[in-house]
């Protein structure tokens, strides 16, 4: 069968992940399909949807795939580009293809607001969070938490996050932020023990093992230097990561779960993590595993 991997044409994200994902594709015997979703158009009439695939210029090839994986959305410039590329998958979906991630749970889970805002609300462990649009609710909340991250909503890889524990220096940050017209994402800071964090990467209902991401600063992105390093998953380790995919919706994805003297804090759920960093640690190729599921899940 065709199976797809859906990313933007206009920039290459997770390149290796990519090859991970498409050498597994072809280890299974089945037809790998690119699918650039800033290629894709998409036909609407009385017989429905079709969609279909620009190739150079002028010549178009209908796509007709089994089933995808959804990489990214690429590069976002607007609310409208944004928004177009969301129902562009969903289309796809629509026409009877499965996608994993479907594309309105990567849409939550991909937003640290309504994705912490859900596992909180299922009881979950989040790190005391405040979200507004206003620059004067960030300045106090600064000044409640005494030392505290103000974080991109949609920021990944740990660029653009400030640590800061001086209420008047945040006032700088916020006042950029709303200019821009951003909302501002202030989160308590946690003395994480060990220097570092957990991802724990789940395919389906199942853990199929975890890094610790030893931090040469205070952030632990692997994209900031952080070292990965195997890991045993604990059963509470175990149950979180479950937990937090079961309430997103999501057929995989990696949680970040910082360990505190107070206990276990989920920090995120990446619907689409980058795994070279996980791979080097624990010797486990994700990519297989998620496609072994996204075949299961297409003979079901």
């Amino acid at each position: 069968m065709d199976i797809g991997i859906i990313r933007p044409y206009e920039v290459e994200y997770n390149p290796e992940d990519v090859v991970d994902l498409e050498n597994a594709i072809r280890s299974l015997g089945h037809r790998v399909r690119r699918v650039y979703i800033d290629m894709v158009g998409v036909r609407l009439g009385r017989g429905g949807i079709s969609y279909y695939q620009l190739v150079g210029r002028s010549n178009y090839e209908e796509i007709n795939i089994a089933g995808a994986v959804l990489r990214h959305i690429g590069v976002i410039k607007d609310f409208e580009q944004f928004s177009h590329r969301l129902w562009v998958i969903r289309s796809i979906e629509l026409s009877g293809v499965y996608v994993m991630n479907p594309v309105m749970n990567w849409l939550i889970a991909s937003d640290k607001f309504s994705s912490l805002m859900l596992l909180a609300k299922h009881g979950l462990p989040v790190p005391d969070t405040v979200v507004s649009e206003n620059m004067f609710v960030g300045y106090n909340t600064v000044k409640e938490f005494g030392k505290a991250v103000v974080k991109q909503i949609r920021g990944a890889m740990g660029f653009g996050v400030f640590q800061v524990d001086d209420a008047d220096v945040a006032m700088h940050i916020f006042s950029y932020l709303v200019n821009l017209n951003k909302p501002i994402y202030v989160q308590r800071y946690l003395d994480k023990v060990g220097n570092g964090d957990y991802r724990v990467v789940v395919v389906g209902n199942e853990v199929i093992g975890a890094e610790f991401r030893k931090g040469i600063s205070w952030k632990s992105n692997v994209a900031q230097g952080a070292k990965p390093e195997p890991a045993k998953v604990t059963s509470e380790l175990h149950e979180l990561a479950l937990k937090s995919i079961e309430v997103l919706g999501l057929d995989y994805g990696g949680v970040d779960i910082a360990e505190t003297k107070d206990g276990y804090f989920i920090l995120e759920i990446n619907p689409t993590m980058s795994w070279q960093g996980f791979k080097r640690a624990t010797g486990i190729n994700p990519a297989m595993h998620i496609v072994n599921y996204l075949v299961s899940k297409l003979r079901r």
